[in-house]
């Protein structure tokens, strides 16, 4: 083989290396696409949407109020989009169907429907975990069930920022 195929060859696998190396930054540091396959978060965000979830939001700052979020559930081994409500050191409280913060009503309520305690009794959010809801409370398992609970920093992966499909929906997510 002559020096100019070997030359041809070593820059076309240099070329796929660079490629795979750059793809595997991106999606494990800066981005990932996500599908919707849950109904809880209705109506802002709908089964069989596809989102992109910034990693990299979080790898600077912290998950802010009302910032919807995707996590790790290693009950099910699977993600789960929900919507940051308490964070670290938060007293959450959930009474006459609506979530106080620090004894002040959550405005906005980021739903339509009345949030029921399910169970969930007035708590601290601990230090370095966060209170996540559901926006269709009716039909979220979240922060107020046993098998959710203090979501961990660490089981957040990232921030949906922008809806992809369907086309009609693109766009921002609020």
């Amino acid at each position: 083989m002559d020096t100019s195929v070997k030359n041809e060859i070593i820059s076309w696998i240099k070329l796929i290396l660079s490629a795979f190396v750059i793809a595997f930054i991106l999606k494990t540091y800066v981005f990932q696409i996500a599908l919707v396959n849950q109904i809880s978060m209705e109506p802002t965000l709908y089964e069989g949407q596809i989102l992109i979830i910034a990693k990299i939001n979080y790898l600077f700052d912290d998950p802010a109020r009302g910032d919807v979020v995707v996590l790790k559930d290693e009950l099910e081994n699977k993600y789960l989009i929900k919507r940051a409500i308490g964070l670290p050191g938060e007293v959450i409280d959930i009474r006459n169907n609506k979530v106080y913060i620090d004894g002040s009503e959550l405005n906005p309520d980021f739903t339509d429907v009345q949030t029921y305690d399910n169970g969930f009794v007035k708590s601290k959010v601990p230090e370095g975990r966060y209170f996540v809801m559901g926006d269709n409370r009716l039909h979220s398992r979240d922060s107020r069930s046993d098998t959710v609970g203090f979501v961990s920093r660490g089981n957040i992966v990232g921030k949906a920022v922008f809806r992809i499909w369907p086309i009609n929906k693109i766009g921002i997510i609020k």
